[in-house]
């Protein structure tokens, strides 16, 4: 019987309402337990505790250990208790998370859990998993602890960075260098912008692919080694096994056979004695490249020598799994006995890996003559795997401060030969102490893309971060890593801040990714249109190679449903808070909607800036939790917040006997005259007017100089080609017609006192409600839509979840309780044709003002289209 239903389940990849931190998010239906919490299950506290033991390590409320127990003893809900058990999976799992909460909402029963993830897939399936166990332990059933958590650790393996690439993405974390993960595997992407670079494990964007292929190709390698005077084994290429046959006894057994092309130690058997090995081990090989390598075999320890940027950086001595018999235990039971090693675990999860019984294992015992149930004799040493590497159950030894000069050198000196900027070098001597002079040695293979988990972790011997030269040597300290990033929410006029900001950093000489409700446009270009405002926008701009600057526009939506794209940013602009899109996604309030938005100046960097409207008291309350410099903006110069903000030495921007400034300590600079800034409309726009203002705050922000600034602002047009569809206003002679987004309430109020300024005759309205608001929503709608219009045509291009023609019905009653007369008001549902009964009714001196719905190119052609057919009245 199921007690506990999911109503919904996302990840929210980035900086939420929740946390700064990529948080799951559930929201869960606990149905009969909301009057029935823990303490009144009998036995279930106990059952719980038996499955998950680890609970007993979490401090809840309470605040030490134990604290979780305790209230489960002494009663909590079923919500809580899934934050908890989600968080102890995760942990069994092998990732270390802690924070969690659990909120009700204002439906009964219906709960809010939210839990740091690391792996996505991990962290859904612990709250899945989670439940699960719940309802066992709720009705008393079994529950296997153990496959679960085995589940959640392959789901870890399959999508975590691997160990090498985790550990640079750390490093680079560490500094502040940003990065996206470009694929599912180690593809990530450092830095944003033009400064980006791009790793995949350890092969970075800098890597020659020359030297990738060179390195590849083992024949080719030796050959340059040689010529070089670098000793390397003798060796050629075998095609058929009679090849290999003649070759093995040229060379003289025993020999190394290997796929010429490979990697991971796929294919490859050394110290073959015979031809029957000899056969084995070829048809091993050739599984792997047709051509076959068969070379001589140097015996001696196995070294990994590991050289960044040209310098000799560490030395692991490497041996392949192996048990030792003690004359009692079979090889199953030593292998078991050396797995229950705590340091070992599944995968990457610990400093040592679980040696696994594969066909690898296999071959070799059978080449022995041994079984896994053969009893070893005391003493005797069998390896289990022809490789050393970790992930194979290997060990690895640090031997960096023991390596002798003249292999440091040759190390070196091999790197810049093959041309490598991360190599890793297989080295075969007795004793890398020694001199190369004095021993049988030489270099067997070099490797792109080494792996570094042997030298942060080795079994035995001195962790060296070998992330922190590789991280350097893309990013040195001289080097950019990141682009300035300027993020801009609020109810309205988010697109024309961004746009102008934009168009004035373009004007300075910059090149500009932007993502709009409108798409995404680089350095001028449009790439795609749409609404791009949320993640997929954003990660397309922070993923362009070309540009130094991103403006971002973040919608509501975008916050709640996935997070922000990017952990921080330089600039963070919050215009303005009203109600909209209240009732949806358990936003219940404008207050609840000023939290969400309120998160963009919350992640500004210490050394950015905060702007914020001091004209809006829900935007200025979050002044002391906004990051960086605050700069407060305001269309009055005498506005409480502002004065006290310059008393506090901070900076302010605001309109002064009509000029647009800068004040910082009572010092005012002049940017330029309101008049002076087409999207004002010679200040009748006071909407406009406060866009500007924030934009100038946030240029300001970026240290932009004064007559940048003033060129950047007053070159801006409200004209289709710059702003489509943002106040685009045009003349048809005898009348005027604008084109203008804006859909809510505060917009229309703001757009009113404009048209009272302007307008001569009779204002028009083509207009359409939202269907995924509220009826209460659209009936103000509909009040202020009466107070500002003298008719309306009202259309439904977009019903959004309600069947066709009922908005407008609903916006209609709003309109009518408001006192207009319903004669003045025609619903015609297409919306192209209600834009026809408009002009067709249009007379000398009308000024139509038409709701935007997607892209202005088909409404501007269809205008233009209208007054060639001849159709439009003038009266």
């Amino acid at each position: 019987m199921s007690h506990l239903n999911i109503i919904e389940l996302r990840a929210l990849r980035g900086p939420n309402r929740y946390s700064k931190s990529k948080t799951i998010f559930m929201l869960l239906d606990i149905g009969e337990f909301e009057t029935k919490p823990s303490n009144l299950i009998p036995g279930f506290a106990d059952r719980l505790v038996a499955f998950l033991p680890g609970l007993y390590e979490h401090r809840c409320s309470v605040g030490k250990k134990g604290g979780f127990i305790k209230r489960l003893k002494e009663g909590t809900y079923m919500a809580h208790i899934a934050e908890h058990v989600s968080i102890e999976l995760q942990n069994m799992a092998g990732i270390d998370i802690k924070f969690g909460k659990a909120r009700e909402t204002k439906q009964l029963g219906v709960y809010v859990v939210v839990f740091h993830y690391t792996v996505e897939s991990v962290g859904m399936e612990a709250a899945k998993c989670a439940l699960d166990l719940i309802e066992a332990a709720i009705d008393g059933t079994d529950f296997d602890v153990e496959e679960a958590i085995q589940d959640l650790k392959e789901l870890r393996e399959a999508e975590k960075l691997g160990p090498t690439t985790g550990t640079l993405v750390d490093e680079a974390t560490a500094r502040g260098i940003p990065h996206i993960r470009l694929n599912t595997e180690s593809f990530v992407q450092l830095g944003y912008g033009k400064y980006q670079k791009k790793i995949q494990a350890s092969m970075t964007s800098d890597t020659s692919a020359l030297a990738v292929e060179i390195a590849d190709e083992k024949v080719r390698t030796k050959d340059i080694l040689h010529k070089a005077c670098i000793p390397v084994p003798y060796g050629k290429i075998a095609m058929t096994f009679e090849e290999a046959k003649e070759l093995a006894l040229d060379i003289g057994y025993p020999v190394v056979v290997k796929p010429e092309i490979g990697n991971h130690g796929r294919g490859i058997s050394v110290n073959i004695k015979d031809d029957k090995a000899l056969e084995s081990a070829y048809n091993s090989a050739k599984v792997i490249h047709e051509k076959v390598v068969i070379e001589q075999y140097i015996e001696g320890n196995d070294y990994r020598i590991l050289v960044i940027n040209g310098e000799f950086t560490a030395v692991a001595h490497r041996q392949p799994p192996y048990v030792i018999g003690d004359g009692k235990s079979t090889i199953q039971e030593l292998i078991n006995t050396i797995n229950s090693d705590p340091r070992r675990g599944f995968g990457h999860e610990n400093v040592l890996t679980r040696i696994k019984v594969d066909d690898m294992v296999q071959r070799l015992l059978n080449a022995f003559s041994l079984t896994l149930d053969t009893v070893l004799e005391e003493g005797r040493k069998v390896y289990l795997k022809t490789t050393a590497n970790l992930s194979q159950g290997g060990t690895a030894t640090d031997v960096t401060d023991e390596t002798h000069p003249e292999i440091r050198f040759m190390a070196e000196r091999t790197a810049k030969l093959i041309g490598m900027d991360v190599i890793g070098i297989d080295f075969l001597a007795p004793d890398i102490t020694q001199p190369i002079a004095s021993q049988r040695c030489g270099i067997v293979e070099v490797n792109a893309a080494p792996g570094l988990r042997m030298h942060l972790q080795p079994s035995f011997g001195k962790p060296r971060n070998v992330a922190k030269p590789i991280i350097d040597m893309l990013f040195n300290p001289d080097t950019n890593y990141t682009m300035p990033i300027i993020a801009v929410t609020g109810t309205n006029g988010k697109t024309t801040t961004c746009k102008l900001i934009t168009h004035t950093l373009k004007y300075a000489g910059n090149k500009v990714g932007l993502a709009t409700t409108t798409g995404v446009e680089i350095d001028g270009m449009p790439i795609v249109s749409g609404d791009y405002s949320g993640p997929s926008g954003h990660e397309l701009v922070l993923r362009e190679p070309t540009i130094d600057h991103a403006v971002l526009e973040t919608a509501r939506g975008a916050i709640i449903r996935r997070g922000l794209a990017y952990a921080n940013c330089d600039v963070g602009v919050l215009l303005n808070v009203n109600a909209d899109h209240i009732g949806n996604d358990l936003v219940e309030s404008v207050e609840d909607l000023a939290f969400v938005k309120a998160i963009v100046v919350e992640v500004v960097k210490p050394d950015g800036t905060a702007v914020l409207n001091a004209d809006d008291e829900l935007v200025v309350k979050y002044k002391e939790r906004a990051k960086g410099n605050v700069i407060l903006f305001s269309l009055n110069e005498k506005n409480p917040h502002l004065i006290e903000h310059v008393a506090a030495g901070k900076t302010v921007v605001t309109v002064s006997n009509n000029q647009i400034i800068v004040r910082n300590s009572n010092i005012d600079t002049q940017i330029a005259s309101v008049q002076e800034v087409p999207i004002t409309f010679g200040g009748t726009a006071d909407f406009n007017v406060a866009n500007t203002l924030a934009a100038v705050a946030a240029l300001y922000g970026l240290k932009l100089k004064k007559q940048i600034i003033k060129s950047g602002i007053t070159t801006f047009h409200p004209s289709v080609q710059q702003n489509p569809g943002r106040m685009n206003m045009l003349d048809f002679g005898t009348f005027k017609v604008i084109l203008d987004y804006g859909h809510n309430k505060p917009a229309i109020e703001a757009l009113s006192v404009m048209l009272n300024k302007i307008a001569i005759g009779r204002k028009i309205g083509v207009i359409h409600g939202t269907g995924s608001r509220q009826d209460s929503t659209l009936h103000e709608l509909g009040a202020v839509l009466a107070k500002t219009y003298d008719f309306i045509v009202i259309t439904d291009p977009d019903p959004r979840g309600r069947k066709t023609g009922v908005t407008p019905q609903v916006v209609k009653e709003g309109m009518i309780q408001a006192g207009f007369k319903e004669e003045n008001i025609k619903v015609v549902e297409e919306y192209h044709a209600a834009i026809n009964y408009a002009l067709d009714m249009v007379q000398n001196g009308d000024l139509i003002v038409i709701q935007v719905d997607k892209g202005v190119e088909e409404l501007i052609e269809q205008l233009l289209n209208k007054r060639k057919e001849g159709f439009i009245s003038n009266g």
